[in-house]
């Protein structure tokens, strides 16, 4: 009855907001501006959140409704949006003039939107993660420096310093420390989150991009993309247990905390290659391992596994080789692919494809499993696929450029570019 209770409210505050803002008229546009629920006993929240870049002005968060597959509202951020990351509830946008934009995700009313400014010592901010804690941590590759952003709180409190050119922290909801991914250091920088303490430096393989954490906190996947391998650090130990050889040029990586595997899209070689991560015994020498390396019908830019382990969806964005969320956004013209491959986790195979819109360079399933969305940059819209069919369903348009247009029948047809989605809880 709590999540039933907590639910009602949520919703039942939506539509509080929506009378309270339909009083003014078309002389105030809100910042978001949410669809009404159905009536009945509504399904638990879930929304997946787009972001685009807007060439005229701010970007935006595109919510969709899970569970009604239905635009739920836009949240306007900052202008030239470079990364959306999610943390205890919150999401947080990276935004391209030095700050970040946060709010509460699944209701993101205006009293719980801020934008605030990185201090001066903090430049180039490219990716970010959130820890156990609440702690919004956010990489800063220019000043080689990390930012604090406490839970619960809307200011930096910290700037941590790190080695050359940091790209993406590695954390999650258990453990105390996080993890940031030097890409010019060839190292991992660790941070204790009780105190925001610099504790080591790890060294991995070479130009490290993308991190990734085992739902226990217990291990960190590091991707490097410079020599194909994957940098298994223990959290205990602070030190690499192993290195695994994946595909070429390997930019994301995503962990299934079903099945325990680690999944790697390999953009050089056309692959995904899925790591085996769970019973790892030190004292024993057990140690995670690579299963396979799956073949798929273009280059792979992201994936994402379904709750009940089944099946990886993989976004074929067919970009250049080497293209990482660091580059993603300047190389986003040839990236022209548009299909979405699944991948049949029991046999390690590709099973399907599925054809999307032309772009898809970023993929997310919902917590649910029932929904997949892939955004569609060139076209600038949203493929929904369903997991039960595994077809395409329904695509949804990101917001006009004109983000102040007030009627939308005669907004300008330019759609923003949609570069990322991340679904919430």
């Amino acid at each position: 009855m709590i999540l039933t209770r907590r639910t009602v409210l949520a919703v039942l505050a939506i539509a509080a907001m929506m009378i309270s803002l339909a009083g003014c008229g078309n002389t105030f546009r809100p910042t978001i501006n949410f669809q009404p629920q159905p009536s009945g006993n509504p399904a638990p929240l879930g929304n997946a959140v787009i972001l685009s870049t807007n060439p005229a002005g701010d970007g935006s968060d595109t919510h969709i409704d899970v569970s009604g597959d239905t635009g739920a509202g836009v949240v306007t951020v900052g202008p030239s949006p470079v990364f959306l990351g999610k943390g205890f509830g919150r999401a947080f946008v990276i935004n391209g003039n030095g700050t970040v934009t946060l709010y509460t995700a699944l209701l993101p009313t205006s009293s719980t939107i801020t934008t605030l400014t990185l201090p001066a010592g903090a430049s180039g901010p490219i990716g970010g993660g959130a820890s156990s804690n609440g702690n919004i941590y956010i990489a800063n590759s220019l000043s080689n420096n990390v930012s604090v952003i406490p839970g619960a709180q809307t200011a930096v409190t910290a700037l941590v310093n790190v080695d050359t050119n940091p790209v993406m922290v590695a954390a999650n909801t258990s453990g105390n420390k996080v993890y940031v991914v030097n890409n010019g250091g060839n190292d991992v920088s660790v941070i204790g989150t009780a105190d925001n303490a610099f504790v080591k430096n790890i060294m991995v393989g070479a130009q490290p991009v993308w991190g990734v954490m085992s739902d226990d906190g217990n291990d960190v996947f590091i991707v490097n993309q410079g020599d194909g391998t994957v940098s298994v650090i223990d959290t205990a130990l602070d030190q690499v247990i192993t290195t695994i050889t994946v595909g070429s040029l390997p930019n994301f990586a995503f962990y299934d905390n079903v099945r325990k595997r680690v999944y790697v899209t390999n953009t050089g070689s056309n692959t995904v290659s899925v790591i085996k991560a769970d019973s790892i015994d030190l004292s024993h020498g057990v140690l995670p391992v690579k299963l396979a390396d799956v073949t798929v019908s273009s280059p792979p830019v992201s994936i994402a596994a379904i709750a009940d382990g089944t099946r990886a969806y993989v976004a074929l964005g067919g970009c250049p080789a080497g293209v990482n969320h660091t580059t993603l956004l300047a190389q986003l013209g040839s990236c022209n692919g548009n299909q979405v491959a699944v991948i049949d986790a029991i046999a390690l195979v590709q099973s399907k494809v599925i054809p999307v819109g032309s772009g898809d360079v970023s993929i997310a399933a919902s917590t649910d499993g029932t929904r997949v969305y892939t955004v569609n940059a060139h076209d600038g819209n949203i493929s929904i696929i369903k997991t039960s069919t595994d077809a395409e369903v329904l695509r949804i348009a990101a917001p006009s450029q004109n983000l102040s247009c007030s009627n939308p029948a005669v907004c300008p047809s330019t759609a923003q570019t949609p570069f990322q989605v991340v679904t919430f809880p």
